[in-house]
């Protein structure tokens, strides 16, 4: 589509900016406005760059509330979006430097927690230690903004209102879905905890929201599944349990195609785990499953990727996947270590990450985690996701995986409530 031609230049594209340094950056952005006043004039652009107004907002908040938890140097405050209006809830507790401590005492502890090596004991520690975080993150930022929406306890086994968490600055490096107590009497963690209340999804604005409803709003066209394993790979420890969760995820879905790696070798030909396969076969899919390491790079997220057999010559990263439109994408699930989190520092704002280049690439629904899986749960809680979302008569329901993952890690939680490190990593991306 064409911009309309800019005043005064009879119809030239080229913006002639005089080299004068005085005068230069005020050209530019007299130009940048120039460009962005003719995109608007654009059917279907008229609102490009700006801000979505009160009402539209209020309109995503439909389905359930919005939460955008900004932290900083000056004050800390939940902007809290419902179907009724906007209004902020002021959160002193979660200063700057309180939050950094709270996160490098987490990512202490899990590190720990995470270490074959270190005593048994050593491990329980940190176990407690992590635990303690989630309990502050309750006292200081869940438990006031859901207390401040009225989300009681409700009786168990009922439904549970959804909600979405957009978080910023150092807080995005902290599981606030998981945030409570969950290791007291049953009707203390009722009282106590965001999972037992609510079912958490994040998304990094209100309007990638709006996208990714609008994506999951067209109807599949395909219940076809990619599932992809790689208990073996090159340069990295082996993933035991990632070819039985691959079989198990493979029973829920008959239009599937398996790509993986067996005992460090390729399936060979076209059923490789390389990239072009995968990018070959994702056009045609509703559903991918990754079983596989991720890797995570934090001087430049956008070359975090997922490791697949030819990843040292043709990685699959953030950049690549950002750059496709997948039309029949509906859900993946990305069962790998830390996809829907970025260390970089200075761009915990920015959301930049596997799980959100699913999201551009067109998934509305994505599946990530936050560090690395424990091996022998992740084929328990991926085959309790899919089996929600294909059984019964009614065929593939992608818009049910926020449920259905809910339920899958709050009963691990349940068998596990003093091991956090175990199922606190999952979260829901989307729609």
């Amino acid at each position: 589509m064409a911009l309309p031609p800019r005043p005064g230049t009879g119809g030239s594209p080229d913006f002639a900016l005089a080299p004068a340094p005085h005068d230069r950056r005020a050209r530019i952005a007299t130009a940048l406005d120039e460009t962005v006043a003719r995109i608007r004039e654009l059917p279907g652009h008229e609102a490009f760059l700006l801000p979505p107004d009160a009402d539209a907002l209020a309109r995503q908040a439909v389905e359930g509330p919005i939460v955008h938890i900004n932290v900083s140097g000056y004050r800390s405050d939940a902007i809290l979006v419902t179907k009724d209006g906007i209004h902020s809830l002021a959160l002193p507790g979660l200063t700057v430097p309180t939050v950094m401590e709270q996160a490098d005492a987490f990512y202490t502890a899990l590190s720990d927690a995470h270490d074959d090596s270190l005593d048994p004991l050593r491990r329980i520690t940190a176990q407690r230690a992590v635990r303690t975080v989630l309990e502050w993150l309750w006292d200081e930022a869940a438990g006031p903004v859901l207390d401040e929406l009225g989300l009681a306890p409700r009786h168990r086994g009922g439904p549970l209102p959804r909600m979405w968490w957009i978080l910023g600055g150092p807080l995005s490096l902290l599981p606030v879905h998981a945030a409570g107590r969950p290791t007291g009497p049953p009707e203390e963690c009722s009282r106590h905890t965001v999972m037992d209340r609510v079912i958490s999804s994040y998304t990094p604005t209100v309007r990638a929201l709006a996208h990714s409803r609008e994506r999951a709003a067209t109807p599949a066209a395909t219940d076809r599944a990619l599932i992809v394993a790689m208990p073996t790979t090159p340069d990295h420890g082996p993933l035991v349990f990632a070819e039985s969760e691959a079989e198990r995820v493979r029973l829920h879905y008959p239009d599937s195609r398996l790509l993986i790696r067996r005992d460090g070798t390729s399936a060979g030909g076209e059923h490789s785990p390389v990239k072009r396969h995968v990018m070959d076969e994702l056009p045609q899919c509703a559903v991918a499953h990754f079983a596989c390491h991720g890797q995570s790079d934090p001087l430049n997220p956008s070359s975090d990727r997922l490791l697949l057999e030819d990843h040292r010559t043709a990685p699959l990263t953030v950049a690549e996947l950002a750059r496709h439109r997948l039309g029949k994408a509906r859900l993946a699930y990305l069962s790998a270590c830390g996809t829907a989190w970025s260390p970089a520092a200075g761009l915990t704002d920015e959301s930049i990450h596997l799980a959100s280049a699913f999201q551009l690439a067109g998934f509305p629904h994505v599946i990530g985690t936050l560090w690395d899986v424990w091996d022998e749960d992740a084929p328990d809680i991926a085959d309790a996701v899919h089996r929600s979302m294909t059984s019964g008569h009614g065929g593939l329901r992608t818009d049910s995986s926020a449920q259905a993952l809910h339920a899958a890690v709050r009963a691990a939680r349940d068998r596990n409530p003093r091991t956090p490190t175990r199922w606190a990593c999952h979260v829901h991306y989307g729609a």
